[in-house]
């Protein structure tokens, strides 16, 4: 009999299986490339020694900073045989966002590891091998010239290592990688290869004793950061939850309408000896299926959205999926709980239907078992015959609009947080960071500069600033600002308690830093193992900024091991009616620096262009379950009604008024659930930022273009998603539409 019911309906069945598909799809496709960056990124540093050394408790190999001369330390200890000192960093081009670069000296076993297919090793200056994947999305061959940050080198080969991120870069020398890395005489890790029959926990024991800034691991045993895969993970899930949500909403949709739809022969089986939970495990049974069908196809498509997303040039490598079991079993289960959960309400409201009153139900005008009202177009009035069913469908595509509104509102307040950090809000006019680099924090720029820049005409003041983080235990993802005490834009950081810092030991904390560590004036404050005194609490309104601390620059350079470099150059003009010449003029001398306006500095950067890249491909995956929720909703409405459509055409409805009506029905829908979905994204997203330690990194600001598009978008899918459903309508011939049962 289950098959039998679903069958009958088998449009709206294939639309709840596709609901419920595209949620567990969701779970299965970010589940894998959330795992696959994991085992990917921890293994594309290329090891192929015994050990990893790299600094304590740095955030990532990218951020870690050593001193070469300690390789020759590292190299004297018993039981070592070779030491083979590494950078590790990624930059951005035009045609690849994330492009790794590995600098190694030639020879060296840790450059043996990238295999040559084409072409030969890296053996000198200025030249490159490129990884397969690096070559095909730049279009480059043997002997070409590929540009980094406008210095030309050479392509002398192309190389395998079957691991798609190490081949989403290029190997170049330990000297060339320093610089373009901006780490003059410094690397990022150390391979160490051990003799043979060296104890090589012995050999590590030693390597600690000899700094104690610096972490070592086994090579086979290296893996990214728990802290970083738990962040992953959660991330996956969150935007994976909100695909499962709507799709529960579908299903519990559709199960409600089929209740609604078959009552007078619920009705007739409770009069023939039906007990409750007989009509209990129909429904829920016919919950099940569609849910076990729709797991299914969703593990299909979430394994062809991985692999379709793994073969997108440049980014690709990095959506590689890895599948497991236990990733398929949670999505099966993922779907099987959404049958379970969807199905439970109807499931008891059929159970609950008096024999004698739904066999003399017909359906119509008080569906609902309520007085109908007559204020309204006839379309709101159709919508409000079934308010629970209009509920529900509100709710699936008003999870959509709040997820727009949600990511709207979190990037426009982190654009305007980064722009008053770079100097808007009155540390300076422009600001200057390393072109090119896929992330904020990995910009790097030669101290020299700060003194050039401030012999230029019309410059009152240059402000350099180092940034970095600290990720232990105690401190989960601190940021640490190192500025010059006398400069300008020290005035940024406006002190509520106590003093600025004027000595090397001492650090300002933001409020935000404080009250979550629980510090005072006073009190130490320990960044990588070293103690600081706490002498003044300040207040900036930047959310990053007051849950941070500053130090000195100079004991920023030393603690963060990189001397002579500075993250931005914060630039006060003379004359604000100047600043574009001012401006002007750092181009020209340092092309190889992005100069912003502060006001406009987020956004000329890559990390806000990606984030809206990926704004809206969650909003993209949050609308298009709602549409198949929409459209199921409109689907379920034209059968309901196909005896007073067919009456409405044979009093003389032309079909184009009959899709009218369809379609505005959609769009009330639609609006009904934009402006809910507006309310429940600004009021969770409040809640959410009002949290310990979320306040320190949720920052929020609407303005009226986010709703405005939101709730357009809504109504777009509205409309895309009914637009079968109104011509079908249309389409009924009077005739048989009255005969329909």
């Amino acid at each position: 009999m289950v098959s039998r019911n679903l069958w009958r309906r088998k449009m709206r069945s294939a639309l709840t299986i596709l609901g419920i598909a595209i949620g567990v799809a969701a779970v299965v496709a970010l589940g894998a490339m959330a795992q696959g960056m994991i085992v990917n990124y921890g293994t594309a540093i290329g090891l192929s020694n015994d050990l990893l050394v790299m600094q304590a408790n740095a955030l990532d190999p990218i951020f870690s900073s050593l001193d070469e001369e300690l390789g020759l330390r590292v190299r004297a200890i018993p039981g070592v045989a070779n030491v083979d000192a590494g950078v590790y960093s990624w930059i951005a081009t035009e045609e690849m966002p994330f492009f790794l670069i590995f600098g190694y000296e030639p020879g060296s076993p840790a450059a043996a590891h990238y295999r040559i297919v084409e072409g030969k090793p890296v053996t000198g200056p200025k030249q490159i091998v490129l990884g397969r994947r690096a070559a095909d999305s730049l279009k480059k061959r043997v002997d070409d010239t590929v540009r980094l940050y406008g210095v030309p080198y050479h392509i002398v080969g192309i190389y395998q290592t079957g691991q798609g991120m190490e081949e989403s870069g290029g190997v170049v020398t330990l000297a060339d990688g320093q610089e373009i890395a901006q780490k003059p005489r410094k690397v990022s890790l150390f391979q160490v290869g051990l003799a043979r029959g060296a104890d090589i926990d012995q050999v590590t024991k030693r390597i600690e004793a000899t700094d104690k800034g610096l972490t070592v691991s086994k090579a086979s045993e290296y893996n990214a950061s728990e802290q970083w895969a738990a962040w992953l993970y959660g991330f996956a899930w969150s935007i994976a939850a909100i695909a499962v949500i709507v799709g529960g909403l579908g299903m519990m949709n559709a199960m409600v309408m089929s209740v609604l739809e078959r009552t007078r022969e619920i009705g007739a089986l409770r009069a023939l000896g039906w007990r409750k939970w007989q009509v209990v495990r129909m429904i829920l049974g016919e919950a099940t299926v569609l849910s076990a069908i729709g797991g299914v196809v969703g593990i299909l498509l979430g394994v062809g959205l991985t692999e379709l997303a793994a073969s997108t040039p440049g980014v690709g490598a990095f959506m590689e999926g890895v599948y497991s079991p236990a990733l398929f079993i949670q999505g099966l289960a993922t779907a099987i709980c959404l049958g379970l959960v969807g199905g439970a309400y109807p499931a008891w409201r059929a159970a609950n239907l008096l024999p004698v009153e739904a066999l003399r139900y017909e359906g119509g005008a008080t569906a609902d078992g309520r007085r109908p009202i007559t204020v309204g177009s006839q379309s709101f009035r159709n919508l409000w015959r079934r308010r629970t069913r209009t509920l529900l469908s509100a709710a699936g595509i008003g999870i959509g609009v709040a997820t727009l509104v949600t990511l709207g509102g979190l990037t426009k307040g982190l654009i305007g947080q980064l722009n008053t950090m770079a100097g808007s809000g009155g540390a300076g006019h422009i600001t200057v960071m390393q072109a090119k680099v896929a992330d904020l924090s990995l910009s790097a720029l030669d101290e020299r500069m700060v003194s050039q820049i401030q012999a230029m005409p019309g410059v009152k003041a240059v402000s350099p600033m180092l940034m970095g983080f600290v990720m232990t235990a105690d401190m989960p993802f601190l940021m640490i600002a190192g500025l010059d005490p006398n400069s300008a834009a020290m005035a940024h950081y406006q002190l509520i308690e106590g003093r600025h810092v004027a000595r090397p030991n001492e650090v300002i904390i933001g409020k935000l830093a404080a009250k979550n560590y629980k510090k005072s004036i006073g009190d130490l404050f320990t960044l990588y193992g070293n103690r600081y005194r706490v002498v003044g609490i300040y207040e900036t309104g930047v959310a990053y900024e007051d849950g941070s601390c500053a130090i000195a620059l100079r004991e920023a350079q030393r603690l963060l091991n990189r001397p002579r470099s500075v993250s931005f150059i914060f630039v006060d003009v003379t004359n604000p009616a100047h600043v574009a010449a001012v401006r002007g003029l750092i181009e020209r001398r340092f092309p190889e620096a992005q100069v912003s306006l502060s006001s406009q500095f987020a956004q000329d950067t890559d990390a806000i262009e990606q984030m809206n890249a990926m704004t809206a491909a969650i909003g993209l995956l949050a609308m298009l379950v709602g549409g198949v929720v929409v459209a199921n909703t409109m689907m379920m409405s034209i059968y309901e009604r196909t005896r007073e459509i067919g009456t409405l055409r044979a009093v003389g409805w032309r079909k184009r008024r009959i899709l009218a009506q369809v379609l505005q029905e959609s769009l009330w829908l639609c609006l009904i659930a934009g402006a809910l979905g507006a309310l429940i994204g600004m009021g969770g997203l409040s809640l959410l930022a009002r949290l310990p330690l979320m306040d320190a990194f949720l920052v929020v600001e609407w303005d009226a273009p986010i709703f405005i598009r939101s709730v357009g978008i809504a109504l777009l899918v509205g409309v895309i998603a009914a637009l079968y459903p109104a011509w079908r309508a249309s389409r009924l011939q009077p005739v048989e539409a009255l005969r329909y049962e």
